[in-house]
């Protein structure tokens, strides 16, 4: 696996100490508001017709960001109907969920909407950000007196989202300052290897304001990627009084148990019996009961859970998928994409994942001795980051049968190139926070055209009364210089 941290990860191990705390105590806990999807949709509620807009972004360093960056541009150059107007189809997704470097697109997209993609591009996918970081800890001994990860979340906060907190996410959906989706960063929790997600009702669990988070926090979280990088570390403020209150406040989803107080959809998850303290392991869905159970901890009725440890979200769902799926199969969930089918709220469904899975060459079968320690590493590293993948791709197929009519299943991913010297190159650009510009201009052409030209992306648009604009340039053309040579 060719990488980027290499170099980096050498210098950056050396920083350590103790994180600085990250969360204030949530006074109230307020369906109406936070960065919660209905609070979002109240204000600036989408126009398009019954139809769910899904997109999900991997991880993979700038790789992954260029990828997703075109991806979007796809969207933004597809005009559908609308009500009475006709608008980018950009401006009508519900849902981004990302991990790693896609989260960095993904939380710019939050902030700046299409528009903010070319600041995108000149700040961050351009830039030499590995070079960055390491001179910073070279120049400044200061850094070495904090654990490695503030290194990159300070030059995410500096650089890429100048201070910004989840209160500007909030703020940016306005009347008059265009629609955006509800972005879910995610990260992975240390303790349950888990999907953490960045919006208000995890961090209701965790008693936490998430509004006065910095953006750069969750980023970085969300790329933590393991050894190179410490874990970003946050404060669980549970239990605490507005927990309590919840559960005699009308409207909050929230009850009292003889154990204490619980969101009612943690409860349902774990099931009546089990909220009460008596429990049944072999619930009846023992997915959501697994859920339940980790959902459970970060209300430290214990003690035991008094900090939460998060690395690269890759560790746990390197697709995003993780939240798409819940929302799309459970009732319990806000919001509930299968309560929209059931209801007739939604009878279509787009589902955009951008999978910038990397495969770089290598001789592991052509040598009779061992790989090394750092070749070894990465690959202990990835091949269960790779399996987990496939495992929630295999379930993207069970929607298949699911409410949904149509149901588009766009994928932006390397394997789906069809000429083997094209795919080679884009699989073995490295995983880093820096790329060549003309890699960075490939992805972002690629991940366009491989948006535009999917059959399954035409239906649906088509079905919205659009039509799809031709890529310009497209797959084969992007591919032209890198054709395998016929033998």
């Amino acid at each position: 696996m060719k990488t980027g941290w290499s170099l980096a990860a050498v210098l950056l191990l050396l920083a350590a100490c103790a994180s600085p705390v990250r969360t204030s105590e949530l006074p109230r806990i307020d369906q109406n508001a936070g960065y919660r999807y209905a609070v979002l949709e109240q204000k600036a509620p989408k126009t398009i017709d019954k139809t769910v807009v899904i997109l999900t972004f991997s991880g993979g360093g700038t790789r992954a960001a260029a990828l997703a960056d075109g991806a979007l541009r796809a969207l933004a150059e597809t005009p559908v109907k609308a009500g009475d107007a006709r608008l980018p189809l950009a401006s009508q997704i519900d849902l981004v969920s990302s991990v790693s470097g896609g989260s960095v697109t993904a939380a710019y997209f939050a902030l700046g909407g299409t528009d903010g993609l070319g600041d995108l591009e000149t700040q961050f996918l351009h830039s030499d950000v590995m070079s960055t970081l390491v001179w910073r800890t070279l120049l400044d001994p200061a850094q070495l007196a904090y654990p490695r990860i503030d290194i990159l979340e300070g030059y995410l906060d500096e650089k890429v989202f100048h201070g910004k907190t989840y209160a500007d996410l909030i703020a940016a959906e306005q009347p008059g300052r265009g629609r955006r989706p509800f972005v879910v960063l995610n990260a992975a929790d240390m303790a349950s290897g888990s999907v953490f997600s960045f919006n208000q009702d995890q961090f209701d669990l965790i008693c936490a304001d998430l509004a006065e988070l910095k953006i750069a926090d969750a980023v970085a979280a969300s790329a933590a990627f393991p050894v190179a990088l410490s874990a970003l570390t946050i404060r669980n403020r549970a239990p605490c009084p507005a927990q309590r209150q919840a559960t005699t406040t009308p409207g909050t989803g929230w009850i009292m148990t003889e154990n204490g107080p619980v969101p009612r959809r943690l409860a349902n998850d774990l099931g009546a019996d089990t909220a009460q303290g008596v429990g049944y392991p072999a619930a009846q869905n023992l997915a959501r009961f697994r859920r339940g159970t980790v959902a459970l901890t970060y209300l430290n009725r214990e003690g035991t859970k008094t900090y939460v440890q998060l690395l690269d979200g890759g560790i746990a769902d390197n697709l995003g998928l993780t939240l798409p799926l819940t929302l799309l199969t459970s009732p319990s969930e806000s919001p509930s994409f299968l309560n929209w089918a059931n209801t007739g709220k939604a009878d279509k469904l787009l589902l955009l994942v951008v999978n910038a899975r990397g495969q770089a060459a290598n001789d592991f079968g052509q040598s009779a001795r061992p790989p090394g320690i750092f070749d070894t590493l990465l690959t202990t590293i990835g091949t269960p980051i790779d399996s987990t993948s496939y495992q929630l791709l295999g379930k993207i197929d069970q929607l298949v049968d699911g409410p949904f009519n149509p149901k588009s299943l766009v994928m932006v991913d390397f394997d789906f190139i069809a000429d083997p010297g094209c795919r080679a190159h884009f699989q073995g650009m490295a995983t880093s926070w820096t790329l060549p510009g003309a890699e960075v201009d490939e992805l972002i052409a690629l991940g366009k055209a491989m948006v535009l030209q999917s059959p399954d992306y035409k239906a649906i648009v088509t079905a919205l009364g659009g039509r799809v604009p031709e890529a310009n340039p497209s797959v084969e053309q992007i591919c032209a210089p890198f054709k395998a040579k016929p033998s």
